[in-house]
C-alpha cells in the first residue's frame, strides 16, 4: 500500500496569482514604453477635456458679466415661476470678476510657459493654491444660501467651485500617472538570460 501515490486535491485560489514570468531588459523597456504611451494619451485627453471645460465656464461667466440685467443663465433652463424679476446676489459684478480671475488662474496653471513668454517674465508664474481658490469661489454661493435666494442662483455661483474641483482632480490624476510610470522605471531589474 505504501507504493501507491497519495492523491492531492486541487485547491482553487480565489486570488489571481498574476504573471510570475521574469522579464528581460528588452521586455521591461517595451512594457514601460507601452505604459508611458498609454499614460501620455490619457493625460492629453484629460487635459483637453479640462481646458475645454474651463474655457466654456469662463465664456459663460464673461457673457454673464456683459449682460446688462445680470440675469442668471440657469433661469433660462429652469425658470423661477414664483417671482417676475429674478433676484441676484449683491455685488454680482464683483463676484463675476472674481470668478473670471479664478478661471484665468486655472489657465495659467495649464500654460505657465506660454504666459511667461508672452509677459516676458524670467520665471513661470505661480498659480494660487487650490485652498485659496476654493475660499474665493465659495463666498458667492455662501452669500446666496445666507440670503435664501432660489436654488438656481446658488448653483450658478457654485459652478466656479465645481470647476476648481474638477481641475484639481484631473491635475492630481495626471501627476499620479506620471509618478507611477517613474516609479515603475526605477523598479527595473537586471535578469540576464531570462
Amino acid at each position: 500500500m505504501d507504493t501507491l501515490r497519495r492523491r492531492t486535491t486541487f485547491k482553487f485560489s480565489e486570488q489571481d496569482e498574476g504573471d510570475d514570468r521574469i522579464l528581460d531588459e528588452q521586455e521591461q523597456d517595451e512594457l514601460i514604453q507601452n505604459l508611458r504611451k498609454q499614460n501620455e494619451q490619457s493625460t492629453n485627453q484629460q487635459l483637453i477635456f479640462v481646458r475645454i471645460l474651463v474655457l466654456l465656464s469662463a465664456l459663460l461667466q464673461f457673457i454673464h458679466l456683459l449682460t446688462p440685467t445680470k440675469t442668471n443663465p440657469l433661469f433660462v433652463i429652469f425658470p423661477n415661476e414664483t417671482q417676475l424679476s429674478p433676484p441676484t446676489i449683491p455685488f454680482a459684478t464683483g463676484f463675476t470678476i472674481i470668478s473670471l480671475l479664478i478661471h484665468l488662474n486655472l489657465a495659467i496653471l495649464f500654460h505657465p510657459d506660454d504666459v511667461r513668454t508672452h509677459l516676458q517674465l524670467t520665471h513661470n508664474p505661480r498659480p494660487l493654491s487650490y485652498g485659496l481658490l476654493y475660499a474665493l469661489s465659495a463666498v458667492s454661493p455662501t452669500l446666496s444660501i445666507f440670503l435664501q435666494l432660489p436654488w438656481q442662483i446658488t448653483v450658478w455661483w457654485l459652478l466656479t467651485s465645481i470647476i476648481v474641483f474638477v481641475v484639481q482632480t484631473v491635475m492630481d490624476t495626471v501627476e499620479s500617472g506620471s509618478q507611477s510610470v517613474s516609479e515603475l522605471e526605477s523598479m527595473r531589474y537586471v535578469a540576464r538570460g531570462a
